[in-house]
């Protein structure tokens, strides 16, 4: 006999009431509910995993397809950093030069990576050479700067100029005695040429300490970085492919076997055109070219004496001329840099992306 004080058979105790849900109509117990909802959650697991499989598996088929429209989008984004540098060369006056014949100060840091996929040979060429302009004549300007300077302190020695020699150590010895002539920090100046230029007699500096014609630096930069496309200039700005046996440097994936060359890596396109500047102007190398320069201002004559440049010679030189001429370089010798006031920058271009002071170009 059932007890009566027993609530668990009888539906209407609270116990019992409790258990219960309803749905509209219907009162359904709380453990059929919990049991449905478990067996739809299993369900769900079993059909989200048979998905992730599916996924993984038709991803790793198709790896290759996706990896392609990775590189497409990062060929169209390089694409349009030549288009950017395209406006910021018209912005800045640089794609056409007025007839002023001043070049405006507009620095960058390298060239864009996608300048070596442009068909266009003729819009290469432009963009190259424009964007080059004002490196080359600010490198200019810091060595004539220094060249007034050095003749300014020469102009205060009286000694015949074969007769003065820098070498501290022989100074008092020399029949011509210059260091009382000279303030401190003119006598730092000097020193600091010899060091750079290398040597230590006073006509010696008055041969290194000049200007290299901007139609050499622009035709020379175009035949060694293929006008701004090789990849020596897109992964190291080496514009000009000069060589380093130091640590680091690219390799070039011709060398020959045995060599153990690379070619220099810069951190900008101004570091680059400075250094292959300065190399023209004090290795012993040289010269010759150097030699040309005291008598001439006709680059096509001074490239005679960038024989030793390449191992293709006078090949080389050749090419030089050419470029010169058919590209009509010469007209930029006779040209200067001018003196941009920032104030007059448009504001729709930000002052971040143009160096407009002397010195450090970051573009």
């Amino acid at each position: 006999m059932n007890n009566p004080s027993s609530d668990h058979n009888y539906p209407n105790s609270k116990n019992n009431i409790t258990q219960m849900m309803r749905f509209g109509k219907y009162q359904v117990h709380q453990r059929i509910v919990y049991l449905t909802l478990g067996t739809i959650a299993a369900v769900l697991f079993i059909i989200i995993n048979i998905l992730g499989t599916t996924y993984q598996t038709r991803h790793h088929s198709s790896e290759i397809s996706l990896q392609g429209l990775k590189k497409s989008s990062q060929v169209k984004a390089r694409y349009d950093a030549t288009d950017k540098l395209i406006e910021k060369l018209k912005h800045y006056g640089l794609w056409k030069i007025d007839s002023s014949r001043e070049v405006p100060r507009f620095f960058i840091k390298n060239y864009p990576a996608d300048l070596h996929a442009v068909k266009d040979i003729s819009l290469k060429k432009r963009v190259f050479l424009h964007a080059l302009l004002s490196h080359a004549f600010f490198v200019r300007e810091e060595a004539l700067s220094k060249r007034q300077k050095l003749e300014t302190i020469l102009g205060k020695i009286n000694c015949p100029l074969e007769d003065i020699s820098f070498d501290i150590g022989l100074e008092f010895e020399n029949q011509c005695s210059w260091f009382d002539s000279l303030a401190e920090e003119e006598v730092n100046f000097i020193h600091n040429l010899t060091k750079v230029y290398r040597t230590e007699s006073a006509a010696g500096l008055l041969e290194r300490v000049d200007a290299v014609p901007i139609s050499i630096i622009l035709a020379q930069g175009a035949i060694e970085s293929s006008w701004g496309s090789s990849r020596f200039t897109r992964e190291g700005n080496s514009i000009f492919g000069m060589w380093t046996w130091k640590k680091n440097g690219i390799v070039p994936l011709r060398r020959d076997e045995g060599k153990t060359h690379k070619v220099k890596i810069y951190d900008s396109v101004l570091d680059s055109v400075r250094a292959y500047h300065l190399t023209l102007n004090r290795l012993d190398t040289y010269e010759e070219f150097r030699q040309y320069r005291k008598y001439t201002d006709d680059p096509l004559i001074m490239a005679e004496g960038l024989l030793p440049y390449s191992e293709r010679g006078q090949e080389y030189v050749n090419e030089i001329k050419k470029v010169i001429i058919f590209n009509k370089l010469q007209k930029y010798d006779s040209y200067n840099l001018s003196d941009l006031d920032p104030a007059k920058l448009n504001s729709s271009v930000s002052k971040a992306d143009v160096q407009i002071k002397p010195g450090n170009a970051s573009l």
